[in-house]
C-alpha cells in the first residue's frame, strides 16, 4: 500500500487439513485462469442510512445504474475489509458495503438490547428498502455470509445471487443449540449478557496511546482468532474502526459484540433450523473458500450441508490459496473466481 496514510476515522485458523467429502465437494485450489492484476485503492463513497438508534455507515462502489449488490463483513471487521476486492469488483456495479451495526462507523444499537441473528435479517430488509431495491446480490465475508445466507432463506425471491467468503453457512457453527443444550446455554448467554452490562457500566473504555498501539492488539487478536493478517490489511481495517478521544484511540466496534458467540447468544436458533433454511437456497450460490481459513464444525455436519447446497444446480464451490481474510490481503485470487461464476450464470 505505498503511499497510503494511517488516516482515522477506525479478527480460529485450525484447517489442518482440507475437508473431502464424500462426493469430492471440496476441491484443491481453484485452476481457475490467471488474470493481470493491479491493485486499485479507491475509497468508495461514504453512506449513512438513517435507522431508529442512529446510522448504518458505509461505502458505495461503482456506478449509481449498476447491477446492485449489498456487501457485508465479518465479526468485529468492518466495511473497510472489501476496500481491495471492490474497486475491481464494482466496475460495473453499484456495491454497498456496509459497517454491520456495532461495527466500523455505524450506530450501536440501544443500551440494554442484545444482537442477535435473526435481527440481521431486519437490518438488511431496512438498508435495502432506503436503497430501492427490490431485487439484489449480496457479498457477504464470514459472519456476513451467514448472515447472508440467513436473508437469503426467508427472502429468496429478492436474492439474484449470494456469494460467501471463508465461511460455510449458518448450520456449521458448532451443536451448542442442539436440543439437549438449549436449557444450559441459554442461562449461560443470560448470566453472561448481564455480566457484561455490569462490567461495561463500571468500566472506562480501553484507551490506546497511538494508533500503532491499537495495531499490534488487532494483529494478536487476529494470530489467536481466524489467523494472522498482514499489517498492511489490518491498517486498512483499523481505517473505520478506531476513533481518536480525549486521552488517545480507541475501537469503534460495540463490545456487546463480543457476546455474539455461539455459546453466549441468547437468541441462538438450534441447528435443525438452520439445516432447513440452507434447503431453500435455489438462486445461483456460491462459496469461496481460503484453503487454510476456519472451519467451524465437525466434518460430519460439513457433509451433510454441502450436500443439501449441491442439490441446488446453481451450487458452486471453490477453493484459492489463503487465509480467513484472502479477499483482504490477496483479491487477485478470488476476483477470478467470482468473475468466472457470474460469468456462467449470466449475471
Amino acid at each position: 500500500f505505498p503511499g497510503e496514510e494511517f488516516c482515522l476515522n477506525k479478527v480460529h485458523s485450525h484447517m489442518g487439513r482440507m475437508l473431502v467429502n464424500k462426493r469430492g465437494i471440496f476441491r484443491g485450489v481453484n485452476g481457475l485462469r490467471s488474470i493481470t492484476f493491479q491493485r486499485l485503492f479507491s475509497n468508495g463513497q461514504e453512506i449513512s442510512i438513517p435507522v431508529p438508534w442512529g446510522v448504518i455507515a458505509g461505502k458505495e462502489w461503482g456506478p449509481p445504474d449498476g447491477k446492485p449488490w449489498l456487501a457485508v463483513h465479518g465479526w468485529l471487521d468492518n466495511a473497510g475489509t472489501f476496500d481491495t476486492l471492490l474497486p475491481h469488483f464494482a466496475e460495473n456495479k453499484r456495491v454497498v458495503a456496509i459497517d454491520y451495526p456495532g461495527h466500523g462507523l455505524s450506530s450501536h444499537i440501544p443500551k440494554g438490547s442484545s444482537y442477535h441473528e435473526l435481527e440481521s435479517i431486519g437490518f438488511f430488509e431496512r438498508v435495502v428498502k432506503h436503497l430501492g431495491w427490490d431485487k439484489f446480490s449480496f457479498l457477504g465475508h464470514s459472519m456476513g455470509g451467514d448472515m447472508g445466507c440467513l436473508y437469503a432463506s426467508v427472502f429468496p425471491e429478492k436474492i439474484k445471487c449470494l456469494i460467501m467468503l471463508d465461511i460455510l453457512g449458518p448450520a456449521l457453527n458448532g451443536g451448542d443449540r442442539d436440543p439437549d443444550k438449549v436449557v444450559a446455554v441459554t442461562r449461560k448467554a443470560i448470566l453472561g449478557k448481564l455480566n457484561m452490562e455490569r462490567k461495561s457500566a463500571n468500566a472506562t473504555e480501553k484507551v490506546y496511546k497511538s494508533p500503532e498501539d491499537a495495531l499490534e492488539r488487532l494483529l494478536a487478536a487476529a494470530k489467536a482468532g481466524n489467523g494472522e493478517i498482514p499489517r498492511e490489511s489490518a491498517k486498512i481495517i483499523l481505517k473505520r474502526g478506531l476513533k481518536a478521544n480525549d486521552n488517545g484511540y480507541s475501537f469503534t466496534r460495540d463490545m456487546r459484540m463480543l457476546a455474539f458467540t455461539k455459546d453466549l447468544n441468547i437468541y441462538g436458533m438450534p441447528r435443525n433450523f438452520k439445516v432447513d433454511l440452507s434447503r431453500g437456497l435455489t438462486m445461483p450460490h456460491l462459496i469461496v473458500k481460503g484453503s487454510y481459513g476456519p472451519v467451524y464444525d465437525c466434518q460430519e455436519h460439513v457433509d451433510e450441508v454441502m450436500e443439501i447446497y449441491q442439490q441446488n444446480s446453481n451450487f458452486e464451490f471453490q477453493t484459492v490459496e489463503g487465509g480467513h481474510h484472502v479477499h483482504l490481503t490477496n483479491p487477485e485470487r478470488v476476483l477470478p473466481v467470482i468473475d468466472e461464476f457470474l460469468r456462467n450464470h449470466s449475471l
